[in-house]
């Protein structure tokens, strides 16, 4: 053997040993078994530069499924033609090396030995090897088939089955570590299902335990979102939601998701999950794009909360989705199971959701079971009264009944002032903002802070290069229409009235002459709306007044601005004032019964947090129709305070108050208890 030989060799072997141990390098990442299968079939090729390489995996019928292919597949391949039996043959061969469980190579026509019956259909050698295979979790074993080139030698071909052989020995490690990984995984999701089965058994407090079951129940389901809803008759109430303190009853969003839910779990179902591509009945459709225009999900899954009340044993072929509720059952409420981008639903998914809506549903059962046993306010605060273990006789009973008949006679027959108190700030009634009429750049400040103007005094110029230059070039074309009528009047003058073509000219000088003056006139009109616009760049203050606004000078010099944008205020601070207080939308209702029941206006006292040791009053002018949320999204309602300007001492605008507003006589009990019987009526009515 020459040394060229040798080196051409060992070069050969060094590219095998390097295919070989990069699939086992594969082999230990986060790989798909696709993926994986794919690089296995491609080395194979590459290392003994065959025409064909096949991965087959029995299936259910005893027969051979073709998972992944490159290059040549003998049975379909149209130019060697194989007919039915030759197929039948070649697939008795799989089987026979199958159950060999060795690698063999098979020469042209011919099989694994005299006494099997199986046949190699092609005039190329086949290598068949045993291969673990996992496919969807499950390590299978199938076979690979190399085809290629009959061998130079024993040598040669004992080569090759080692090579293949080494590459299966990798998909071995990899089924291995693929199992290790599945295993791990379901250690965690023990570890986390373990967690959320003791939060969720832990209160039974029910609005509690709706909110562990939606974020506990999110984080091991790993989704976006999850809402728990409570079943009360055949609809369905929002309790708690993943990442949201407290449910806004009144929100749009929660009114279409109980609607969506009420409708989706009539159809009694063990679960539903939405398809875009799949048709609905209307009355799922409407309810479901309503609230996917809020709520942009992209998927979303509904499980429904069940109680067990009788534990059945189920036959072995049945599985945990039934298609039907079973009498055993109780319908508690139902989960949300919500995601904001695009996740293919999974099996795991699936199971986790719900092994959440199983534990949920018990937890909240009991919750609800609990809570609602008469007087279970009651019950609960005497169960953590420090007197419940004391001996108490009959006397003590009825001292304390007396004490609490005195304490109760007291509440109700002594009259106390009822006032609502709210939150406000005192401005000037005469008070304008001044906002950029157009987009630009403010050029000028021509006041400051504090100073008085008067009305159409210029306060600031904004400057628009694009309306500066589209000026211009109106300018520019109307001077140059002006010089050219100019021209075509110089020459109609000098033309000879007896001349025919002199005649024929000015007829044409007469028709140019009447398209200038018509361009004239439109450029005149544009320069005047131009004009009209720079005008308005001039912003000017409307009233007579004070500039309230401060360091104009850091905030708005050569800053750009936007059409619309409010730049400064002006307020004329010697006119007359007025009270902007705001109060809750849950109080305005005994402000208005109090007016109607008062022939006045109601009177309202109010401290200046600058200056807490004088009370001034005033009297309500105005009560606002609507009621709009405040930086907090709490609904407020706006009261207008008619006050006396000259009692005020101080008077900045803006100024912090602490407003009550005077709505007459009540029981002391109910000015000091009315929050909690208003909560009680509440609670009563949305039960």
């Amino acid at each position: 053997m020459t040394t060229d030989e040798s080196s051409s060799i060992e070069n050969v072997w060094q590219e095998i040993e390097g295919l070989v141990m990069g699939l086992a390098q594969i082999s230990r990442t986060e790989i798909s078994g696709q993926h994986f299968y794919a690089e296995l079939v491609e080395r194979a090729i590459q290392g003994l530069n065959a025409r064909g390489a096949l991965l087959w995996i029995p299936n259910a019928q005893r027969d051979f499924e073709l998972i992944q292919k490159q290059g040549l597949n003998p049975e379909t391949d149209p130019i060697l033609g194989l007919s039915q039996e030759q197929i039948a043959r070649h697939r008795q061969l799989l089987n026979e090396a199958l159950l060999e469980n060795e690698p063999a190579s098979i020469a042209a026509e011919s099989g694994l030995s005299a006494q099997h019956q199986g046949r190699n259909p092609l005039t190329e050698n086949l290598i068949l090897c045993p291969v673990r295979i996992m496919r969807d979790s499950v390590a299978s074993l199938g076979i690979l088939e190399i085809i290629h080139p009959p061998p130079r030698s024993y040598a040669a071909q004992d080569g090759y089955l080692r090579f293949i052989s080494a590459l299966c020995e990798i998909s071995d490690d990899f089924c291995q570590h693929q199992q290790l990984l599945k295993l791990q995984e379901l250690e965690t999701l023990w570890e986390e299902f373990e967690r959320f089965s003791e939060h969720v058994h832990l209160h039974l407090d029910a609005r509690q335990t709706a909110y562990i079951i939606a974020n506990e129940g999110r984080l091991l389901i790993n989704c976006d979102r999850v809402s728990v809803l409570q079943r009360t008759g055949q609809s369905y109430r929002l309790m708690a939601a993943s990442g949201v303190e407290s449910i806004e009853r009144r929100s749009e969003s929660v009114q279409r998701l109980e609607t969506l839910v009420t409708r989706i779990q009539a159809l009694n179902r063990p679960y539903w999950n939405w398809e875009a591509d799949q048709n609905y009945p209307p009355q799922i459709t409407e309810p479901l794009h309503a609230y996917l225009d809020l709520a942009a999900s992209r998927s979303l899954m509904i499980f429904p909360l069940k109680h067990i009340t009788q534990e059945t044993v189920e036959p072995a072929g049945n599985t945990r989705l039934h298609d039907h509720s079973s009498p055993t059952e109780q319908m508690i409420g139902a989960i949300v199971v919500e995601q904001f981008h695009v996740v293919a639903t999974s099996q795991t998914l699936l199971d986790r959701a719900l092994a959440v809506s199983r534990h949920g549903g018990t937890a909240l059962y009991n919750a609800l079971q609990y809570e609602s046993f008469p007087f279970f306010p009651i019950l609960k605060f005497w169960s953590h009264s420090p007197v419940r273990n004391r001996q108490l006789t009959w006397r003590k009973l009825g001292t304390v009944g007396v004490i609490l008949a005195v304490i109760a006679a007291i509440l109700i027959l002594t009259p106390a002032t009822f006032t609502i108190e709210g939150t406000g700030a005192l401005q000037p009634v005469e008070q304008q903002n001044i906002f950029a009429t157009a987009d630009g750049i403010v050029d000028q400040i021509l006041v400051h802070q504090g100073e008085e103007v008067t009305r159409d005094q210029t306060l600031l110029t904004l400057r628009d290069s694009d309306l500066e230059l589209e000026s211009s070039r109106v300018r520019g074309e109307i001077q140059t229409v002006q010089k050219r009528l100019a021209v075509i009047q110089a020459a109609r003058l000098e033309l000879n009235p007896t001349d025919a073509d002199a005649l024929q000219r000015g007829n044409r000088l007469t028709a140019e002459q009447e398209e200038l003056n018509e361009r004239l006139k439109s450029l005149t009109e544009q320069r005047t709306l131009l004009k009209n616009q720079q005008d308005a760049l001039l912003l000017k203050s409307p009233i007579n007044g004070e500039v309230l606004t401060w360091d104009l000078q850091e905030k708005l010099l050569a800053r750009p601005v936007q059409r619309g944008q409010r730049l400064l205020t002006v307020a004329d601070l010697k006119g007359p004032w007025e009270l902007k207080m705001q109060v809750p939308d849950s109080e305005v209702g005994h402000i208005l019964a109090a007016q109607r029941a008062s022939e006045s206006p109601l009177n309202v006292s109010f401290l200046l947090l600058t200056d807490p040791d004088q009370t001034y009053t005033g009297t309500i002018q105005s009560i606002a129709a609507t009621a709009e949320p405040d930086e907090e999204g709490t609904p407020v309602v706006q009261i207008t305070v008619k006050l006396d300007r000259e009692s005020i001492k101080g008077l900045r605008p803006g100024a912090s108050v602490l407003p009550q507003i005077d709505c007459g006589q009540r029981s002391l009990g109910y000015v000091w208890l009315r929050r909690l019987w208003e909560t009680v009526q509440r609670e009563l009515f949305l039960l």
